[in-house]
């Protein structure tokens, strides 16, 4: 008898652990969403439970409140689910990004979407591909900025809709379907009803004859201008009192937030993953820290990341190399698709 006391009482005793659980990822089926418009959430979940229990919630882009919360869902036996959100409504109030928030067991991980109130029927989506994979917080111990802003006093059209126009789009591209489409025309014109399509594409003029030429994209220079010391000095002495970037009619990038060098520490140690390690990279795109076309989608490719974007991401963490030469390795990955942004 008074073993099963014995037993009894060290069953009261022993510690209940709860079941460990997290979001690996989220991601939607579009970039931009319009009133009314469903947004399907998918990702993975790693569980000890076989079907753990998943919420999503939209918050507004302030994050003060949410403004729809989906019908709670299960994750399947291999811990990938997909649920559901529908735009509209009173608190989807303003064109903006709206956060995307997923939550299992206690786990949260975000992205979000670029929503826009209303579009005309014969308006489609425009092709651009902008996006946001927005939790740009590691993983980890990051302490990421949730909501900065680029301060800048360069007065500019170009990217108040997010990567438009596209840095490897030349002025003449965009020129041309417009002239052609008459879809494309009807959505630039809802965007920008006060201005031509040139104001907002395209380069002012300057004091050398066809510079910028409208058949070059902002890219072709700004590659030009990094890569190539003569181009650069030639630049320099043309226009000594404007960067690159102002000539092309874009502001200056934002300067490197301090988080971003421990990032690239402890991602090159080891500390943090690749996913996390992106989400930093996906941060900068965002937010005009790095400017580079992120036309493709998706997530990490299946090459691997070259040991060499390692080191550099060390080196450059311990003052090394230049900024600049780091960037220039973020450049290289997504340019060669290497990782690719959602």
């Amino acid at each position: 008898m008074n073993h099963y006391i014995l037993i009894f009482s060290l069953l009261l005793i022993m510690p209940i652990f709860p079941i460990f659980g997290s979001v690996d990822d989220v991601y939607t089926d579009k970039s931009i969403y319009y009133e009314g418009e469903t947004i399907i959430v998918s990702g993975t979940i790693s569980s000890e439970n076989t079907n753990p229990l998943v919420s999503v919630v939209a918050l507004d882009p302030a994050r003060l409140t949410f403004v729809s919360i989906g019908a709670p869902t299960f994750a399947n036996s291999d811990g990938s689910f997909s649920t559901s959100i529908t735009t509209g409504g009173n608190l989807w109030a303003i064109n903006g990004i709206y956060p995307i928030q997923i939550t299992s067991e206690n786990h949260s991980l975000e992205t979000s979407i670029e929503y826009f109130l209303f579009v005309e029927e014969s308006t489609p989506e425009p092709t651009i591909e902008p996006e946001p994979t927005p939790e740009p917080t590691p993983e980890s111990q990051t302490n990421t900025p949730k909501n900065l802003e680029p301060v800048s006093t360069f007065n500019t059209l170009k990217l108040t809709i997010q990567n438009f126009p596209a840095f490897d789009k030349s002025p003449q591209y965009y020129i041309d379907r417009y002239n052609d489409e008459s879809s494309y025309q009807s959505w630039f014109d809802s965007q920008f009803p006060n201005y031509p399509i040139t104001d907002v594409v395209g380069y002012k003029s300057t004091h050398v004859d066809n510079f910028p030429a409208f058949d070059k994209s902002p890219q072709y220079y700004i590659d030009r201008y990094n890569d190539e010391s003569s181009y650069q000095s030639w630049f320099d002495s043309q226009f000594p009192n404007e960067s690159i970037y102002n000539i092309l009619g874009y502001g200056d990038p934002v300067s490197m937030p301090s988080w971003i060098r421990n990032n690239a520490e402890w991602w090159a140690t080891g500390k943090i993953n690749d996913s996390a390690f992106v989400s930093g990279i996906e941060f900068m795109l965002e937010n005009n820290i790095i400017m580079v076309s992120t036309s493709s989608s998706g997530n990490i490719s299946n090459d691997d990341i070259p040991d060499w974007i390692r080191n550099n991401a060390h080196w450059w963490s311990q003052d090394l190399i230049s900024e600049d030469e780091f960037i220039n390795s973020l450049e290289y990955l997504i340019r060669e698709g290497i990782i690719t942004i959602k």
